[in-house]
């Protein structure tokens, strides 16, 4: 009977520290696309103008039958496939867009989505984010990216010294040391599961501690851009639905409301890293203010400095196979490693050693002190959770989308077969 009461006082203590996270999680599994749906969140209003892509005839539309190769890995193997076939393998709703030179040129939905569908677009949430502080920056709001993180949250000095090293910059390259492990699957312990289903995200930042300091390696975390979200909100003076609202969906001319998905209704804060909610006809409009220098039609949205550099290779994963630079993916790392850079130079010199339609751009030194290239497929990619993707290619200006239930295949990858194949 003893035991028994003390197992049961744990379990208490336990219950009165993550009652709110297991009940959510409990009730609510895992991340799902319609989360906008059982937790609170504020809205990103439209304005009364709407802008439109045109549309190209579907007869026209030769990428509607046209076959490429996806990866099955189900099959472990490669199938010559049409996109509405892949996405239709998976089985769960999905939708993909692909637009060339402002015109829609593919445009598919499946499991009962439709262009009006609501999506989580979960991670690809980070560059909107990111844009609200080029945004910020251009409006004087923040005065420089090498402010310290303090300047904005001095609550936080007193935590860790280590914070004030901390500055936006390195929140907007992954590069800011914390200790913070981004972690998908269900445990109601993990720093993540509090960030994404707990009532009270301030009291996950300030519990926040480093692994090393700031802007000495690359780790992508969710928690960065929270509090680079708070920053935002601290430095306009406004929610960051309003903020959002004011400064990019209703000038960008948004055909639907978004929504932001917060902690609480007590405390409010938004879920800058994962949490809003669109379609991807009005994503594709991001994707269009990206392409054209952070202008929109004759009105600068962003500093085009700060678009570029978002879209310039900068630091590489840890993984070493993309280039990430404020929340944008920008190409790949060669799978060749060299102990010295000419070697390496001379290697990518010959075309021979090049895939199609990638380019050599320069190199950088891993961290087993071999060089390893960077490559440039042409285009820029945010990711989401669940494969969401939102990919600009400058050099062919096509935008590319899609928003999904699960993923199917990297459509990054095939968004970069589509404008290969595109003349």
């Amino acid at each position: 009977m003893r035991k028994f009461i003390q197992a049961f006082a744990i379990l208490a203590c336990m219950m009165s520290l993550h009652s709110c996270i297991i009940y959510k999680g409990l009730k609510y599994g895992n991340a799902a696309v319609d989360d906008y749906t059982v937790f609170e969140q504020d809205t990103v209003h439209r304005g009364p103008r709407t802008f439109t892509f045109s549309e190209l005839p579907e007869t026209e539309r030769v990428l509607d039958t046209m076959k490429l190769d996806f990866y099955l890995a189900r099959l472990d193997s490669v199938c010559k496939m049409s996109i509405p076939e892949s996405m239709e393998s998976c089985g769960k709703p999905a939708a993909a867009l692909i637009i060339r030179n402002d015109t829609i040129v593919f445009e598919h939905y499946y499991g009962g989505w439709n262009k009006d569908s609501q999506s989580c677009i979960f991670s690809v949430t980070k560059t909107i984010t990111s844009m609200l502080c080029g945004i910020a920056l251009k409006e004087g709001y923040i005065k420089s990216l090498s402010d310290p993180v303090t300047d904005y949250m001095p609550e936080l000095q007193k935590k860790d010294p280590l914070f004030d090293s901390l500055r936006i910059e390195h929140l907007l390259d992954m590069t800011a040391g914390l200790k913070f492990k981004e972690n998908y699957s269900w445990n109601p312990f993990s720093k993540m599961a509090h960030l994404y289903m707990g009532n009270d995200a301030m009291k996950v930042v300030k519990n926040m501690k480093f692994s090393h300091k700031p802007g000495e390696y690359y780790h992508y975390d969710s928690m960065t851009t929270q509090i680079l979200g708070i920053i935002i909100e601290r430095a306009t003076g406004m929610p960051y639905a309003q903020y959002l609202s004011e400064k990019v969906w209703q000038p960008l001319g948004m055909e639907k409301n978004a929504l932001i998905g917060l902690d609480s209704r007590k405390h409010r804060v938004a879920k800058s890293y994962a949490g809003l909610t669109s379609n991807v006809r009005d994503l594709a409009k991001i994707g269009r203010l990206y392409l054209n220098a952070g202008n929109w039609n004759g009105t600068q949205i962003i500093d085009s400095a700060f678009v570029a550099r978002s879209l310039s290779p900068h630091v590489s994963g840890e993984k070493r196979r993309y280039t990430y630079s404020y929340s944008w993916y920008w190409g790949i790392m060669g799978e060749k490693s060299f102990s010295d850079t000419d070697s390496l130079k001379a290697y990518y010199q010959d075309p021979h050693n090049l895939p199609e339609n990638v380019t050599y751009r320069g190199w950088q030194r891993q961290e087993d002190d071999r060089a390893r290239a960077i490559l440039h497929q042409g285009g820029h990619w945010a990711f989401g959770l669940y494969g969401q993707v939102l990919y600009v290619n400058p050099r062919k200006n096509i935008i590319g989308v899609f928003l999904g239930a699960d993923r199917t295949e990297d459509f990054q990858n095939v968004f970069e077969k589509a404008m290969n194949a595109l003349k």
